[in-house]
């Protein structure tokens, strides 16, 4: 029986956040946190569990249903048919959901629920060994998460990154052996991205991307990415605000205000843009021992500067502001990551941090003060999937 685990990185916008979606460049990087899932088929067994801890539910596919779907949907529409699919899996998942659930389920649960049967649906359809392929065996899938939702880490990204992979490989696209090869890596990505879209109507592409590629990546929406070549992760403190947001609803809230101000919003982006092209070479050539308490005040100051823009396209929230003036206070540049508006903000941590007297103290406030506190790195890893022992 088919058993292993894939961990997915979350990931944090260093410059660029906004701007990224009126086809600014963007510089984002994986963080030590992230998404495991354990797969586990089941002899025996009809039904894919899916136990997902954050949103503390469990959810049930009866593989005699998906089946059926899946014959109804090849009768109607072609294999590639994607706006079709998610359709179909919209108003399939709305039943199923009724019937086990009951008529009114949350809204992050229905959303995963699509992103599952979605991916899963997708993945069998276009299955490389058999284009008539159906499910037989069920099998458990459990997933746990060390990012918040809603709170600008990539946390649906990672999700659906975990997911595509897994569903993938059950589907014989590729193997455990294959996935980094190039061809599988962009497909894992692909797949990723249509899960996205379940949860966020029109992503920019960039989480999925660097959650399956890892790393650090400059990102321009609709020309792919490059990536970094850093000499190592960069430490940073990731503080959770503990204020949940909606993405969608504060882009939505940016382009109304890029509307009204056509002219100022547009010189901002050019800033954003011009920052990301100053940050590029500090962030390749920081670790390499030559002059780098000078870099490292530079990419302080750009931190300092792109969190300004994103303060002047109203993105901050009174939360973020009592963070960013703790950290100041005690020497230490931050920004908001993401869409802003609660969730995470990054405070830049200098080599040695942790011989640093000020900087447990400013743990201990930002603690005391009630928020979160990860102490990670930007530019790690990416996906990964390995073997499941027990």
């Amino acid at each position: 029986m088919l058993k292993f685990q894939v961990h997915s990185p979350g990931k944090v916008i260093l410059h660029g956040e906004h701007a990224v979606v009126y086809q600014r460049p963007a510089l984002a990087a994986v963080v030590g946190l992230g998404t495991t899932l354990k797969f586990r088929q089941q002899a025996g067994s009809h039904v894919a569990s899916f136990q997902l801890e954050a949103l503390n539910c469990t959810l049930e596919i009866q593989l005699a249903e998906f089946n059926a779907f899946l014959a109804d949907f090849r009768s109607k529409y072609p294999a590639d048919s994607n706006a079709k699919l998610l359709e179909a899996v919209r108003a399939e998942v709305a039943q199923q959901l009724e019937r086990s659930v009951g008529s009114n389920p949350k809204q992050h649960t229905q959303r995963a629920f699509v992103s599952i049967y979605y991916l899963l649906a997708g993945a069998v359809l276009s299955s490389p060994i058999d284009p008539q392929m159906t499910l037989q065996t069920g099998f458990q899938v459990q997933v746990d998460s060390g990012l918040n939702v809603g709170a600008g880490l990539g946390s649906s990204a990672s999700f659906g990154a975990a997911l595509a992979t897994t569903f993938l490989i059950l589907a014989g696209h590729f193997d455990r052996e294959s996935y980094l090869q190039d061809e599988n890596q962009a497909l894992i990505s692909t797949s990723a991205f249509e899960s996205e879209r379940v949860n966020h109507g029109n992503p920019s592409g960039l989480d999925n991307t660097v959650c399956t590629y890892g790393g650090m990546l400059r990102y321009v929406k609709g020309q792919g990415f490059q990536s970094l070549k850093i000499q190592k992760p960069l430490s940073i403190l990731l503080v959770d605000s503990r204020v949940s947001r909606s993405t969608a609803d504060i882009v939505a809230k940016v382009r109304h205000l890029a509307e009204g101000f056509p002219q100022l919003i547009e010189a901002i982006w050019q800033a954003c843009e011009e920052l990301v092209t100053a940050a590029v070479p500090l962030y390749e050539s920081f670790g390499n021992a030559q002059d780098d308490s000078a870099k490292f005040e530079k990419l302080e100051r750009l931190f300092q500067i792109n969190n300004d823009l994103l303060k002047a396209i109203g993105v901050s929230h009174p939360k973020l502001e009592q963070i960013f003036t703790i950290a100041f206070k005690r020497g230490f540049f931050s920004k908001l990551t993401g869409a802003g508006a609660g969730g995470y903000v990054i405070v830049l941590l200098p080599e040695n941090y942790e011989q640093n007297e000020v900087y447990w103290k400013l743990k201990e406030e930002l603690e005391s003060a009630g928020f979160g506190v990860h102490v990670t790195t930007a530019g790690g890893e990416g996906l990964r999937v390995s073997s499941l022992d027990d």
